[in-house]
């Protein structure tokens, strides 16, 4: 039995992760590199042979967004999510084959899959209840656990050779506005964890401090006349920052202006409010209510928009700024608004715009951007309003788990070896490359 990353080793890339057991070849998340292109953001599918299984843990780009291609290689595999997330994948994966489209058309970037593959993969994708195992083979056993994070996903536990092998995926144990915390099984023998919060600079950050810091910057901006970008993923931080907006303007701490939401985070918030079980009645009326009277989707034609310099909300992804998404776009306006702001939600790759904007800001104060010098004359800032396990998360999920073996994937290099130095004592701990091999 052993476990190879095809992407996301010592990164945070195309995550695709394969373990082999008992003659099964079984692949967890199949997503692309969020800041690559084309071929070169696809996993290192090369020397693979063969798929029996792959599971999906969740619908962000780097987790999901390889799989049409992946089942093009692979058409006999069997891919099981949870089942919240396989109506958000499908949407996804649509969208993802018009951007496709769109960059192909403008920079003649390869079409990866088409519409009717996502139609072939829509047959594929079997959709499993959390809590229920259900059995791969005669030895091999497959459960789903809420992962937190974003609405519908999902941590794996494989059983197998008498050993629980737990992928952790993206994980929050802690609960967010839209959604619950993270469910954790017994103990296992090995845990495969995420460890994008790795660096102790993030144990003091928490969702109270860096609300009522945001809200006090947008006040200060709003009411000096500016406008405000919040940057989202369009799943997960759309829904959490659109929520957490409509609250604080109900409660009279932000002005009352404008709210703008890009189409792709006004369709996965329609999705929450209508599959999504981890939210209760009242929650989910007052939401759809305050989005009817508060919110607009932006129209296509964006120009009234972007030369609107009255105060405004815009939440927009995506939320790393890549290039040509509508959050980018604004970007290249806004950043030369002395009275505006743009305020990322969470994680910027250091290959992103949104790492280059903040870096600048920081420091000199221009940037360039598709070849074009841009002066930072607005403000910039991040605030942590991340769907991942801080810090003392990623310590405590080994520590209640006690697996013999403990795995860390997704994340900065840095960030994984604090961990690893941080547990050394109490674990036997692998980082392992892209292409290495670890016996379980």
């Amino acid at each position: 039995m052993n476990f190879t990353p095809l992407g996301g080793g010592k990164e945070i890339g195309a995550n695709c992760y394969i373990i082999r057991t008992n003659g099964l070849n079984i692949m967890l998340d199949c997503g692309r590199h969020p800041v690559k292109s084309g071929y070169e953001s696809l996993p290192a599918l090369e020397k693979l042979e063969e798929v029996d299984y792959i599971i999906i843990s969740h619908s962000h780009y780097d987790h999901l967004s390889s799989l049409p291609y992946v089942l093009g290689k692979f058409p006999d595999a069997t891919v099981f999510t949870s089942k919240e997330n396989r109506i958000l994948a499908l949407r996804i994966l649509s969208n993802s084959v018009e951007v496709m489209k769109k960059k192909n058309e403008k920079d003649a970037e390869p079409v990866l899959y088409t519409h009717r593959d996502v139609k072939k993969a829509k047959k594929r994708i079997i959709p499993l209840h959390y809590m229920k195992p259900l059995e791969l083979s005669k030895d091999v056993l497959l459960t789903l656990y809420p992962a937190g994070h974003v609405m519908g996903a999902s941590s794996a536990l494989i059983e197998s050779n008498g050993k629980r092998i737990f992928y952790t995926g993206d994980i929050s144990l802690s609960p967010q506005l839209t959604v619950p915390e993270a469910t954790l099984p017994d103990k296992v023998d090995v845990v495969i964890s995420e460890g994008t919060y790795g660096l102790k600079e993030t144990l003091s950050v928490n969702r109270e401090i860096e609300t009522h810091r945001l809200s006090r910057k947008l006040r200060k901006t709003l009411g000096s006349g500016g406008r405000v970008m919040l940057p989202v993923f369009a799943l997960g931080r759309g829904q959490e920052a659109l929520y957490m907006i409509l609250k604080l303007m109900e409660a009279e701490k932000i002005p009352r202006v404008p709210i703008y939401i890009n189409g792709m985070v006004h369709v996965l918030t329609d999705l929450l409010l209508k599959e999504h079980d981890g939210m209760n009645s009242e929650n989910r009326a007052w939401f759809k209510d305050s989005i009817k009277r508060h919110v607009t989707v932006i129209p296509k034609k964006l120009s009234s928009i972007i030369e609107d310099k009255s105060p405004m909300i815009l939440i927009l992804s995506s939320g790393m700024l890549i290039e040509d998404t509508l959050s980018y776009i604004f970007a290249r306006q806004m950043l030369l608004e002395a009275k505006s702001a743009i305020y990322f939600m969470g994680y910027q790759s250091p290959e992103s715009p949104g790492f280059a904007v903040l870096e600048a800001f920081k420091s000199t104060r221009q940037l360039e951007l598709n070849e074009e010098k841009i002066d930072v004359r607005c403000d910039v800032d991040i605030f942590n309003f991340s769907g991942h396990a801080n810090y003392s998360e990623l310590l405590e999920i080994p520590r209640r788990l006690q697996p013999k073996k403990l795995i860390y994937v997704h994340g900065d290099k840095e960030a994984l070896e604090n961990l690893k130095e941080e547990l050394q004592y109490e674990f036997e701990i692998d980082i392992p490359d892209n292409l290495e091999e670890i016996a379980l």
